[in-house]
């Protein structure tokens, strides 16, 4: 099945050249084990990780990738504090994250890695994200015990962020989370460190005095931290997936106390605290949903995956819309997609501002043995121009469909499957009929 499914996109890459280019990646031959996990608000800058502890950011305009790696990884001495991840990238290259156990900022035009705190009481720390003119990041520390703390660092200033008492929550924390903020720093998105690692969505907003911040508990009316689940609140699972860069939107994972109705994503509307689930497919008990990012608009993106067999399928559900949809589905002309469903791995992990550029990462097969764990990048616009361009067409006319074997067959009498539709223009398109 597997090489059938290759040679169909093999066959649609030729066919169809112009699509095949609406999906890039980071340059793969050299390191078969990267995982992109952040882009910059204009596109230009990837940044991520390898599964051997080495961050890395990618120019996508000059085609260059730059390694930050721990001086002890490789040796004897080496420690997971030793692991470097670029969680956030700014439009300068400037990623933020954490290496040798410490929040640290990654400039790729010097391919060098600055601490961003010099006091031992601060060492061990992770920065998880930063505005993209690098105004404003957010973040947490760690005590000696590993207790989480959240930050906001504001133009070199580090300030800590009030958090909410146990007894106001009415539940047991320990510790809190800072995770994302919005270009304008007025709102920063994290959560609660529960007892069943479901981190209930907290956030703070700024002040007046434009420097303080005040905490929000949303997490009180909407999450039962019960055991039992017998207490008046409505879900079960209330966790924040990031935030627009406006600050309209927060992206939400949402489970109902029906615990087999499975995890959902969710749109909060951060002005009116109104809560959209999203209508996910096939989700259940052993496979749920994950968002990672949202666009201005409330495009969110994310991933499914199967709980009992680890396998990922990228997702996205449209601004104005409730189908989250599996990329694969999205966009049926982009065949790598759903190579990679089959190859039961790919996670779409962040997106811009304006709903333009996703990226993520996902096997993709050198020989039927072995697949690379590939960082790619789709445009959506140009995807979007292209199937427009196509649809409005004379050209866009089928001519001729086949199976992915290279059958030919009438596909008006295609029960199910998929098949591959030939069209007056030459290209090829993808339809899979359930």
């Amino acid at each position: 099945m597997k090489k059938i499914l290759l040679s169909a996109a093999f066959v649609m890459a030729a066919c169809c050249g112009a699509s095949a280019q609406k999906l890039s990646y980071v340059p793969y031959t050299d390191n078969a084990l990267m995982m992109g996990g952040c882009i910059s608000e204009n596109g230009r800058y990837i940044g991520g990780c390898d599964t051997e502890g080495r961050g890395f950011i990618y120019d996508t305009k000059d085609g260059q990738i730059k390694y930050f790696v721990s001086p002890n990884l490789g040796t004897n001495e080496a420690t997971d504090n030793d692991e470097a991840q670029i969680c956030s990238v700014t439009n300068e290259g400037v990623g933020a994250g954490y290496i040798l156990g410490q929040a640290a900022d990654f400039d790729f035009a010097t391919g060098k890695y600055t601490a961003i705190f010099e006091n031992a009481e601060e060492e061990n720390a992770n920065a998880k994200w930063t505005t993209p003119d690098g105004a404003y990041q957010c973040g947490v520390t760690y005590d000696a015990s590993y207790k989480q703390e959240p930050y906001v660092y504001v133009n070199g200033e580090k300030a800590d962020l009030p958090t909410p008492t146990d007894e106001w929550l009415g539940f047991e924390t320990g510790g809190f989370m800072a995770n994302y903020i919005s270009n304008d720093g007025s709102l920063i998105v994290g959560g609660a460190i529960d007892n069943y690692s479901t981190y209930p969505l907290i956030f703070w907003v700024r002040n007046r005095d434009g420097k303080t911040y005040s905490v929000q508990t949303p997490s009180k009316r909407f999450f039962d931290a019960s055991y039992e689940l017998n207490q008046a609140q409505p879900y079960a699972w209330f966790e924040g997936g990031n935030v627009s860069a406006n600050g309209k939107w927060i992206a939400m994972n949402i489970l109902n106390k029906d615990i087999e109705s499975g995890l959902k994503m969710a749109r909060f509307n951060v002005d009116t605290e109104e809560i959209e689930i999203l209508d996910c497919p096939d989700v259940n008990s052993s496979t749920f949903y994950y968002s990672t990012g949202i666009a201005n608009d409330g495009t969110v993106i994310g991933y499914t995956q199967d709980l009992d067999t680890k396998s990922r399928r990228g997702v996205i559900c449209l601004a104005g819309e409730k189908e989250v949809k599996y990329l694969s589905e999205a966009y049926p002309t982009i065949t790598d997609f759903l190579t990679m469903d089959e190859e039961n791995l790919n996670t779409a992990c962040a997106i811009t501002p304006d709903g333009r550029y996703v990226t993520g990462f996902g096997y993709k097969p050198v020989d039927e043995n072995n697949d690379y764990i590939v960082t790619w990048c789709l445009d959506r616009e140009e995807v979007a121009n292209s199937i427009e361009g196509v649809a409005n067409s004379e050209a866009s006319k089928v001519v001729a469909s086949y199976t992915t074997d290279g059958k030919r067959v009438n596909r008006t009498k295609v029960q199910r499957g998929l098949v591959i539709n030939r069209l007056a223009n030459g290209k090829a398109v993808k339809n899979l009929k359930k």
